[in-house]
């Protein structure tokens, strides 16, 4: 092999098929149908379409129920509102930044991410509430309110609001199967889901904290909700959850929707694995103390790390192969094309081209790249 060009300055000569780039919008763009399209093809659409009809409809139907339940208290008390919005709106930007950041070789696409926050932030959320209230009246008349004060968080909750985060999750992945082509994808999308449910799930919790505190000093009140919400329990619940059962929908979308027994039952694992962590933080259990939470807390975050780990080591060693053989065919160095899998190798490849031809440059990277991910993909 020859080591004439560290880096494809050049036009290389032979170019490996590529796909499309995908676009940012709300559901990306794939492959564009005409006109012309075949009924087999407009089949095929069908249910990308019914899914963006549901994500929207649902997405409004959560609003509405937030706004009705929590508008008068925001009118009430506007100041601790803007506070709680204020501070919970930079908390979940630098969430969502970070696990963008943490997707290995490239962050997702800016749709997809914006989609699975706007999911969270709405549909879940007001959809949770209902589903809440009709299943602690249940336990409390079928187990007695003594029962339903204790375990009706944990026995509801769970249920309910992991099953409306995923269903974001799947909703995307089929309104956009380009947004969620594996494990890595749905981990990502049910972090940013879980993580904009979360966000929202502690305005309400500092407004339902100034109204039982009597309003004595709601400033402070929210303040001290946002600050043990987001810095103590908001690392390891909400978005460590979804980020679980989200990565069994990478799984399934991965496989088309058809898996063999062993990855249908892996992907049901992680979605009992998510279901679980949350009833073992609602459950009253570990005496309800700072460290009892500090365990919980960590339980969530340990398993969502194991399962990142996971997926992102194996999604690395298929690009990185992948790679390596489309350096070997454009007569790249190894090391060149392996550096492409990383975020600093592209910036130091890109330094090294004269300026005038860095952009060609960038756009072969993203080339070599959609070629590499596409193939670890089929891998998958």
């Amino acid at each position: 092999m020859s080591h004439a060009r560290p880096y494809p300055g050049t036009a290389p000569p032979a170019q490996p098929t590529v796909p499309p780039q995908r676009a940012s919008g709300p559901w990306e763009s794939g492959p564009q149908r005409g006109a012309g399209a075949s009924p087999r093809h407009a089949r095929a659409a069908l249910p990308a379409l019914t899914a963006r009809l549901a994500y929207i409809v649902l997405c409004a139907a959560g609003l509405v129920i937030l706004l009705r339940q929590y508008g008068p208290a925001a009118r009430v008390f506007p100041v601790e509102a803007v506070t709680a919005f204020v501070l919970l709106a930079a908390a979940l930007a630098i969430g969502a930044w970070a696990l963008c950041r943490i997707r290995p070789v490239r962050p997702p696409s800016a749709g997809s991410a914006a989609a699975a926050v706007a999911w969270g932030v709405t549909a879940p959320v007001g959809l949770a509430m209902v589903a809440n209230q009709a299943l602690i009246g249940m336990w409390s008349k079928g187990a007695g309110l003594a029962f339903a004060a204790d375990w009706a968080p944990a026995l509801s909750a769970p249920l309910n609001e992991e099953v409306l985060k995923l269903a974001g999750v799947v909703l995307i992945a089929v309104a956009a199967p380009w947004a969620v082509r594996g494990p890595v994808d749905g981990f990502i999308l049910g972090a940013l889901v879980g993580l904009g449910f979360q966000m929202v799930e502690n305005a309400t919790y500092a407004l339902n904290l100034v109204m039982q505190q009597g309003a004595t000093d709601g400033l402070q009140s929210t303040l001290l909700s946002v600050v043990l919400r987001v810095g103590l329990t908001g690392l390891g619940t909400h978005w460590a959850m979804s980020a679980v059962a989200g990565t069994a929908v990478g799984i399934l979308a991965a496989e088309r929707w058809r898996p063999g027994r062993r990855r249908a039952a892996g992907a049901a694992v992680l979605v009992l694995v998510a279901v679980a962590l949350h009833w073992f933080f609602d459950a009253p259990l570990l005496g309800g103390s700072v460290a009892g939470t500090l365990v919980k807390v960590a339980a969530g975050f340990c398993t969502a790390m194991v399962v990142y780990f996971a997926v992102r080591h194996g999604y690395r060693r298929r690009v990185r192969r992948a790679l390596a053989d489309a350096g070997e065919a454009l007569d790249l160095h190894r090391s060149d094309a392996l550096a492409l899998a990383r975020r600093s190798g592209r910036r130091k490849a890109l330094l090294r081209v004269p300026l005038p031809d860095r952009p060609a440059a960038e756009s072969r990277q993203r080339e070599l790249l959609a070629t590499a991910e596409r193939r670890a993909d089929a891998e998958e």
